[in-house]
C-alpha cells in the first residue's frame, strides 16, 4: 500500500533529510534495490537478511 502525505512538509524530502530520516520514496527505493528480485508482495524484516547471490525456494 502507497504511503499518503499528509501535509506539504511530508511531501517534501528535505524535511525528512533534516530529521536525519530517509523521506519514503528513498525508502521504496531501497526496498526495491534488495528485494525487486523476490517475489515478494509485503517484504518482512527477514526478507533483508536472504543473501542475494542464492536461489530462491518455492514453498
Amino acid at each position: 500500500m502507497p504511503w499518503t502525505p499528509r501535509t506539504a512538509a511530508h511531501r517534501d524530502p528535505e524535511q525528512w533529510r533534516r530529521r536525519g530520516l530517509l523521506p519514503p520514496a528513498d525508502v521504496d527505493a531501497l526496498v526495491h534495490a534488495r528485494l525487486g528480485w523476490l517475489p515478494v508482495d509485503d517484504p518482512a524484516y527477514a526478507d533483508f537478511f536472504i543473501d542475494p547471490s542464492t536461489s530462491v525456494r518455492s514453498g
